[in-house]
């Protein structure tokens, strides 16, 4: 970057999306307590809370520190009146974008970021790359410096098995600007996942993110953010949680996209024919047709594995896609089978499930 930025003519965009109206199964327990760790972060560095436009979906447990920042809605207007309206007013050093929440990759190649709005027949969403480049015209004359930090999920949206095409929706824009700079660093490749710490209300790259800022701080506005993407590279070289990617381009517009080993994704031996068994057995319980009933044997999974679950709401669908992301995960199905026979001890669901598992499941990994 060249001259340094002034906190006090810093403005940002923080959103976080835990809940949508597509109902519970979409719930993503973190984003909404990031976003209020974010923007704590900003304002313990001289940001103005009149600066900052907070947009907010929580769930009613939602966490994170207390702000002196009044929050908004993070549906399509809320965000909207924000971006086309708000921003394209002001004039400031930099600006900062969050965004923490579900988000898909579209046949295009374009990621796709779910307002709270969202349904399971309209699923709106903002499509980022658009507003990344509407960002670099006249549409946003006042902020020649940019930071964009994206905590989700870029899953390609064929996966999912969506009914329904999703809605597109372009930005308005104009003539492209010179001079623009954008830091982007993102959570995940397109069709990868990121990693969520439901427990810990957090995504492992907004915690990542978080600490590297807080480490950064310093005489400089803006931290460099070329170092604090490297110390996000490093902290997940290792580790239990990590998303599948990094995917980030630096203010020269270098981009670069981090793949961190597949070890932990390898397939365990259990064929094609035993999962859809697993599935069968599953489906025809009726307490895992219960909603509820599910996500407590979600919340009994490791952090990493219970986070990298696409929820797809109807019962069948639901329990295909949680058995087959275990199968991913080495020790996965056997982590699945102990969580299910905690929920339904003694039952005769409980002794067919140990029975698959002693058939299927090599002997150090048997519930």
């Amino acid at each position: 970057m060249t001259a340094a930025a002034r906190p006090e003519r810093t403005y940002a965009v923080v959103v976080g999306v835990e809940r949508h109206a597509a109902g519970a199964s979409w719930d993503l327990p973190g984003p909404a307590a990031d976003a209020r760790r974010f923007t704590a972060w900003l304002r313990a560095r001289s940001v103005p809370a009149a600066n900052i436009f907070l947009l907010l979906a929580p769930l009613p447990a939602a966490g994170g520190p207390e702000v002196d920042v009044t929050a908004g809605g993070a549906g399509r207007e809320a965000v909207q009146e924000v971006l086309t309206r708000r921003l394209p007013g002001l004039d400031g050093d930099l600006l900062w974008m969050f965004w923490g929440g579900h988000g898909v990759t579209d046949p295009h190649g374009h990621r796709r970021l779910f307002y709270a709005d969202a349904a399971a027949d309209d699923k709106r969403n903002l499509d980022l790359d658009a507003w990344l480049t509407a960002f670099t015209t006249d549409l946003l004359p006042g902020f020649r410096r940019q930071i964009w930090l994206v905590d989700s999920c870029q899953t390609f949206v064929e996966d999912l098995g969506f009914t329904r095409s999703l809605p597109a929706e372009l930005p308005p824009g104009g003539d492209r600007l010179t001079g623009r700079e954008q830091f982007v660093l993102l959570a995940s490749g397109p069709g990868q996942r990121a990693v969520n710490d439901p427990a810990g209300q957090s995504g492992a790259f907004s915690r990542a993110a978080l600490a590297a800022l807080a480490a950064a701080d310093g005489p400089h506005w803006p931290p460099d953010m070329s170092a604090v993407a490297q110390t996000v590279i490093g902290r997940f070289a290792e580790g239990e949680q990590r998303p599948t990617s990094l995917w980030y381009r630096s203010w020269a517009s270098d981009v670069r996209e981090l793949t961190f080993p597949a070890a932990r994704r390898r397939e365990e031996p259990v064929p094609d024919a035993a999962l859809t068994e697993l599935i069968n057995l599953l489906a025809g319980w009726p307490g895992m047709t219960d909603r509820d009933q599910r996500q407590l044997v979600l919340g009994m999974l490791p952090a990493d594995l219970s986070g990298a679950i696409p929820r797809l709401g109807a019962p069948r669908p639901d329990i295909i896609s949680i058995v087959r992301t275990c199968r991913r995960h080495p020790g996965g199905l056997a982590a699945l089978v102990e969580a299910v026979a905690v929920v339904e001890p003694g039952s005769l669901e409980q002794r067919e499930l140990k029975d698959w598992a002693a058939r299927w499941l090599p002997p150090e990994q048997g519930a």
